[in-house]
C-alpha cells in the first residue's frame, strides 16, 4: 500500500505542475478484487487427458487512479495484478524451484483533453482499442489494449467522426504476435482508424474503416503485408420494448505469399424484449465465414486481431469472473450460432439475479480441409456441432461485494473421422467466486 500511495502522489504531482502550478487536480481511486474458483470437467473434448477433470482457484485485482485537472482535461493509470492460481509460486510463496515475481502491471495508461474553446477531444496513451459492436459483447475483430491517439469531434447533434492511429503489436516483441514469433525487428502492426458515430432519434450506428500494415517480420513468409477491416453496427428502438441489433463486419488480409491471405465476413442478427420488468430476453443469430477445402489461395475466415466477442458464458467466453470459460474471448472464427439469453431474472430474494443461455453452435469450416495445427474445441469444421446450456447467479451482498455461481453444460458432436476416436462430447463447469468493486 505504501508504494501504491507513493504512485498516486506521483502521478497527482506530474499531472498537477503540467496543468499549472496553482491547480489542485482531483483524484478518485476505483477498482476491484475477485476471486474464483471454477470445477472444469472435459474441457479439451478429449478421452483421458489432464483436462478431464480439475479445480483452479484464480484472483487478480485492479486498482486505477483518475486525476481531473479540470472538465477538460484528466489523466488515467490503471494497473492490474498478474492473474493467478493459488498455490502458485508467482504469488510470492516461496517453495522450491518457485519463483517471487507477483506485481502490479501497468493496465492503461492514457490522457484524455479537450482542445481549448472547441469539442475536439484527444485521447492518448494506452487503453482499450474496440471497434463497435452491438450483439455479443464485444468487436470480434479488436477490442483489446494498445498505445493510441484518437481525435473525435461532434459535427452536428447526430454525427460525430473519430480518427486515430495505434500500433496494435510492437516493435521487438518478444512474445511474438498470431502469425510470427520472431524478435528480429520489424515486427509491428499499426492500424488507421475512421469511424462515423451517427445516433438519431430510436436508430444508431457506427460505420468504421481500420486499415493495418505489417512490418517485414510480421508475416511468418518474412514479409510486409496490409490488411484492412470495414462494417457497422446498428441498433433501433423506434418499436420500443423490442429492441433490433446487427453488425456486419469484413476484413482482408493481403501478402505476397497467397496462403497467408484471408478474408471474411461476420453478419448477426438480435433483437431484445425489454418489457418485462423482471428479465430481458434476447435472441440472436450469428455467421462468420469459414475454410474451404483449398489451403493454397489462403483462408476464407475473417483475420482478427485481439477481440474480445462472446455469447452465452462457457464455450466462446462471457464468464462473470476470470478463467471460468473455455475460448476466453479467443473466437473460434469460422462457425454460425442461434441462441435465446434471459438476462437480469429477478428472484424471490433482494439482490438476487440469475441468467440463462441455452445456443446452438456449428462450424463452417471445410471438413476436407482438415485440422492439422488446429486445436479440438478452438476450431469447428462443418461437421461439428455442440449445445450449450449456462445459468448462472449473482447476489449482491453489498452495493460493492457481489458472489457469483456459474454452471455450464456443452454436449458436442465433433466428427470422430476428423478429430480422431479420442473425441470425448461432455463438458461441465461448475464456478464461484466473489468480486469486491470500489
Amino acid at each position: 500500500m505504501k508504494r501504491l500511495s507513493l504512485l498516486a502522489a506521483a502521478l497527482v504531482l506530474v499531472l498537477g505542475m503540467a496543468v499549472s502550478a496553482s491547480a489542485a487536480p482531483e483524484v478518485s481511486i476505483s477498482g476491484n478484487v475477485l476471486v474464483n474458483a471454477v470445477w472444469m470437467n472435459n474441457w479439451d473434448f478429449r478421452k483421458g487427458t489432464n483436462d478431464g477433470a480439475a479445480m483452479d482457484i484464480v484472483q487478480r485485482a485492479d486498482l486505477y487512479f483518475t486525476v481531473t485537472a479540470n472538465e477538460n482535461l484528466k489523466g488515467v493509470l490503471g494497473l492490474r495484478s498478474d492473474k493467478d492460481s493459488w498455490g502458485d509460486a508467482d504469488l510470492g510463496l516461496d517453495r522450491p524451484g518457485g519463483r517471487d515475481r507477483a506485481q502490479l502491471n501497468i493496465r492503461d495508461a492514457y490522457i484524455d483533453f479537450n482542445w481549448p474553446g472547441t469539442d475536439v477531444n484527444v485521447k492518448a496513451g494506452v487503453y482499450t482499442i474496440a471497434l463497435p459492436q452491438s450483439v455479443g459483447s464485444a468487436s470480434m475483430i479488436v477490442a483489446e489494449r494498445a498505445g493510441a491517439v484518437m481525435v473525435s469531434t461532434p459535427v452536428t447533434d447526430n454525427v460525430s467522426v473519430l480518427a486515430g492511429y495505434t500500433r496494435l503489436w510492437n516493435d521487438n516483441n518478444t512474445t511474438g504476435n498470431a502469425l510470427n514469433t520472431s524478435t528480429d525487428g520489424e515486427d509491428f502492426l499499426d492500424g488507421y482508424l475512421l469511424a462515423l458515430p451517427l445516433s438519431f432519434e430510436g436508430v444508431s450506428a457506427t460505420p468504421f474503416f481500420l486499415y493495418g500494415n505489417g512490418g517485414q517480420n510480421y508475416a511468418a513468409s518474412g514479409e510486409e503485408i496490409s490488411a484492412y477491416w470495414t462494417g457497422t453496427n446498428f441498433t433501433m428502438s423506434l418499436f420500443d420494448p423490442f429492441i433490433i441489433k446487427a453488425d456486419v463486419n469484413y476484413g482482408k488480409l493481403d501478402a505476397d505469399t497467397d496462403t497467408i491471405d484471408a478474408s471474411g465476413w461476420l453478419f448477426d442478427l438480435g433483437l431484445d424484449y425489454t418489457g418485462f420488468d423482471f428479465m430481458t430476453v434476447s435472441a440472436y443469430f450469428v455467421y462468420t465465414t469459414g475454410n474451404d477445402d483449398d489451403s493454397s489461395n489462403g483462408s476464407e475466415q475473417m483475420p482478427i486481431l485481439n477481440g474480445d466477442w462472446s455469447v452465452g458464458s462457457f464455450f466462446f467466453g462471457g464468464g462473470s469472473i476470470t478463467s471460468d470459460d473455455i475460448n476466453d474471448g479467443d473466437t473460434p472464427v469460422g462457425f454460425w450460432t442461434v441462441g435465446l439469453s434471459l438476462t437480469g431474472i429477478q428472484s424471490f430474494a433482494q439482490g438476487l439475479t440469475h441468467d440463462f443461455h441455452v445456443l446452438y453452435v456449428k462450424g463452417t469450416n471445410d471438413k476436407d480441409l482438415g485440422v492439422t495445427g488446429q486445436t479440438l474445441g478452438s476450431y469447428l469444421t462443418d461437421k461439428d456441432s455442440l449445445w450449450e446450456v449456462d445459468f448462472n447467479t449473482a447476489y449482491a451482498v453489498y452495493d460493492e461485494l457481489t458472489l457469483y455461481g456459474q454452471l455450464g453444460y456443452i454436449n458436442s458432436d465433433f466428427d470422430e473421422d476428423v478429430w480422431g476416436s479420442t473425441v470425448d462430447d461432455d463438458a461441465w463447469k461448475v464456478a464461484t467466486g466473489v468480486v469486491y468493486k470500489f
